[in-house]
């Protein structure tokens, strides 16, 4: 009897040894755990070699920030890099979700998957001198399948989507700074645009604004904060067409344009110069402080670029506390009009008739500004149409406005005379407003 037990507790270990065998054999597949395909952190890499066939490259971290290290055709170049762009990728690749994993390749075997020769391979290292990089391979299997291998658990291979492979087979030029200029908008200290036979100009910021230091006839003259710092936003969003990785046949002598901008905190300009192509008038050559290498943009992106020192000029005509207008005056085709303020609004002097809109015409004095260069004597074909004075409250006189016609002039502008000697061409739309508002022959105040 007992030999009997003994024969059959065999029997069933024998069966169980069987059961696990075959298990093993038909499937070698395992459940992943999902936390070991790459379980170190990816914010203590500090290279990344890849390997692929859309190029090999190294994206290396230093002091300035991530480069990238590319061979060329004729020479082998380091580009700057975006770090978000770098940690966008480690994300991705230490993110990866393999469907399951074979085991049992910690003495080779490899092989058999095709990860001896992998499509893409990269190598991850820290700055860690005695830690092991991690290096990662994949490739895709003949039922369309990738399997994937890491160093980190080098007895396994991973299953993953197709998608994989081209999701991280990426060029070196994914990861490139693209930027042409690199600086603070809010810091910005000093502009300056320079043409060989163009515009030349310079303004720095003061407390008050910025302010034209060239050239000599506008030397302290105010320049407009609004155009410069729209200006400045389109330097801070312009980017490369393409990065010059082989030699251009470009004019040396002089840039045919030139952009500095100097930061608060630095006496050395974000600077970018543009030079002409030979034979190829549909693109310029950019040199900038801030790339390491030259790159190209189409002549319609650099001559949008170009402004002169009349479009960046303050061209307000008109400085006025709208506030402490207290009395307007208007004389226009032999009427003299007096209108003032009144607890509820503008009234006509006299007979108090309230006329609305003067507010508005008041704030449209404050917005004019000069559409051309203004002159010290105005044309034979001007005449006087309306002329304007603006007193406060006290009774002192705060401006004297004279507006003329011009056939001339372009359609919808006018000049207008601001107390000095200067004639300013500007929009009519105020100029009809008001005679809008004190048509000719209507009744008058005293």
């Amino acid at each position: 009897m007992k030999r009997f037990f003994l024969v059959l507790i065999l029997a069933l270990l024998a069966a169980a040894a069987l059961g696990v065998y075959h298990w093993r054999t038909a499937d070698p597949r395992q459940d992943v755990d999902r936390t070991r395909w790459l379980s170190r952190p990816s914010d203590a890499a500090r290279s990344l070699h890849i390997q692929s066939v859309r190029g090999t490259y190294m994206l290396t971290a230093a002091d300035s920030g991530w480069e990238a290290h590319v061979p060329g055709a004729s020479w082998n170049f380091v580009a700057r890099v975006m770090p978000d762009k770098v940690a966008d990728y480690l994300a991705r690749l230490g993110g990866l979700a393999p469907h399951c994993s074979v085991g049992g390749f910690d003495q080779g075997g490899l092989e058999q998957y095709g990860l001896d020769e992998p499509e893409f391979k990269i190598i991850v290292s820290s700055g860690d001198k005695d830690g092991n990089p991690l290096t990662v391979r994949l490739t895709s299997g003949e039922s369309g399948a990738v399997y994937g291998w890491n160093s980190d658990s080098p007895g396994l291979v991973y299953e993953f989507d197709a998608s994989v492979v081209e999701q991280l087979s990426l060029p070196a030029t994914a990861f490139f700074d693209t930027r042409v200029f690199n600086f603070d908008q809010e810091t910005v200290a000093k502009v300056q645009l320079t043409q060989p036979f163009g515009s030349n100009w310079l303004v720095e910021k003061r407390k008050e604004g910025y302010f034209f230091s060239l050239p000599g006839y506008l030397k302290d003259k105010p320049a407009s904060d609004s155009a410069l710092k729209l200006y400045l936003h389109s330097l801070s969003l312009l980017r490369t067409g393409t990065l010059v990785l082989e030699p251009l046949d470009v004019d040396k002598r002089l840039p045919a344009l030139t952009i500095r901008v100097w930061n608060a905190r630095s006496e050395t300009p974000a600077t970018v110069d543009f030079y002409a192509v030979n034979d190829r008038p549909e693109i310029f050559m950019g040199r900038s402080s801030w790339l390491t290498i030259p790159f190209t943009l189409d002549a319609q992106s650099v001559n949008q670029l170009v402004r002169s020192a009349f479009d960046v000029q303050g061209r307000t005509v008109v400085k006025l506390d709208i506030g402490i207008v207290a009395r307007l005056v208007v004389n226009h085709g032999g009427t003299e009009y007096v209108v003032e303020r009144g607890e509820s609004g503008w009234h006509r002097l006299g007979d108090q008739t309230e006329i609305s809109g003067i507010d508005m015409s008041l704030w449209r004095f404050t917005d004019l500004q000069f559409e051309a260069l203004p002159l010290n004597l105005l044309p034979d074909s001007a005449a006087e149409v309306m002329h304007c004075r603006l007193f406060d409250g006290k009774g002192d006189k705060l401006t004297a406005l004279t507006f003329y016609a011009d056939p001339r002039l372009p359609q919808g502008q006018c000049w207008l005379k601001n107390g000095g000697g200067m004639y300013y061409p500007v929009s009519s739309r105020l100029l009809k407003d008001l005679q809008g508002l004190f048509p000719v022959g209507s009744t008058a105040g005293n």
